[in-house]
C-alpha cells in the first residue's frame, strides 16, 4: 500500500474545494428565481364555486418557484376551480367577488374636488373592485369606469 503525504499547499487546496463544494450545496437550498413568502393556502378541499372565508385560508410561510400574487387573496374571494387541501391560492384559481354584474343597473359618478355628477347607467359586463367596465347611460351613451363599490363605477 502506497501512503502519500500532502504538502501544506496541497491541504489548502484539497480545504478550499471541499469548503467550495459545502457552500455550494448550501446554496442550492434556494437557487435564483425562487422567493420565500408568506402566502394563502386552502385549509381544506374547496370545491369550485365557493366564496371563501376565513375557516378556508391558512397562511404558511413557503418557497415560490415563480413569482406570484398570492398576498391580496382574502375572505370573501371566489373559487373558480377545484382547490385541493394545501394547495397555494392564486390567480386565476381564485378571483375577486364581482360587484357589478352585467346589465346590472348602476350609479355612474364623476368626482373633480368638491364637484361630484352621478348619472343612471347599466354595466356592459361583470367586474371587481377596480377592474374598468363598459356602461351604457340612459340617454345610450357607451362609457367605460372603473367599479369603486357594488353598483358604483368612476369615471377617471
Amino acid at each position: 500500500m502506497v501512503v502519500r503525504r500532502l504538502n501544506q499547499s496541497s491541504a489548502f487546496a484539497v480545504i478550499a474545494l471541499l469548503l467550495l463544494g459545502a457552500a455550494r450545496l448550501l446554496g442550492a437550498q434556494q437557487p435564483r428565481g425562487e422567493h420565500a413568502r408568506r402566502v394563502a393556502v386552502a385549509a381544506h378541499a374547496i370545491p369550485r364555486g365557493t366564496v371563501l372565508d376565513a375557516a378556508d385560508i391558512e397562511y404558511r410561510d413557503t418557497t415560490l418557484r415563480v413569482a406570484a400574487d398570492t398576498g391580496v387573496i382574502a375572505p370573501g374571494w371566489v373559487t373558480r376551480r377545484m382547490i385541493n387541501a394545501g394547495e397555494v391560492l392564486r390567480s386565476p384559481a381564485v378571483e375577486p367577488p364581482q360587484v357589478v354584474s352585467a346589465n346590472e343597473p348602476v350609479l355612474v359618478e364623476w368626482v373633480d374636488g368638491n364637484v361630484c355628477l352621478t348619472v343612471r347607467g347599466t354595466a356592459a359586463r361583470n367586474g371587481s373592485i377596480g377592474e374598468r367596465v363598459p356602461v351604457r347611460t340612459e340617454l345610450g351613451k357607451r362609457i367605460e369606469g372603473t367599479v369603486v363599490a357594488r353598483g358604483r363605477v368612476r369615471i377617471d
